[in-house]
């Protein structure tokens, strides 16, 4: 495996390891492990109120869910919330439909794009509180 030297968004350079068959592998083992933990929206009754259905999911300081987090596949988090292709597409992330998404990380998509993941999933987890909990349906 070898390694990517990046910039992220306060210019410290970071290594991001270039994904290889193995590691994609593990990673998509990993993901599908830690994918029980999460509301599958096909799975959810569209009977159940929107603040209840993802109530155990946390909530940051400043009342945004966490719907996704950056160690997620990217290809993971299109399946599980398709709408937020739109999110990662307005802050510049355009790989929702590269074939690398499915095994690409939200933190190493990010990497890749100049951004910092923390934002970018503080921009996805904003629109999908709005989406999914303050105004379901809309």
């Amino acid at each position: 495996m070898s390694d990517h030297l990046f910039k992220d968004s306060d210019n410290n350079t970071k290594e991001v390891p270039t994904v290889t068959a193995a590691i994609a592998a593990e990673k998509a083992k990993a993901a599908m492990q830690n994918k029980a933990a999460i509301p599958d929206e096909a799975q959810t009754a569209a009977s159940v109120d929107p603040a209840d259905r993802y109530k155990d999911l946390p909530v940051d300081e400043d009342g945004i869910r966490e719907f996704i987090r950056k160690d997620m596949l990217i290809g993971d988090v299109i399946e599980i919330y398709p709408s937020a292709a739109n999110a990662l597409l307005s802050v510049g992330m355009h790989c929702i439909t590269c074939g690398v998404a499915i095994y690409e990380t939200v933190e190493e998509a990010s990497y890749v794009h100049g951004l910092d993941p923390d934002d970018v999933v503080k921009v996805v987890n904003d629109m999908l509180t709005t989406e999914l909990i303050e105004h379901p349906g809309e």
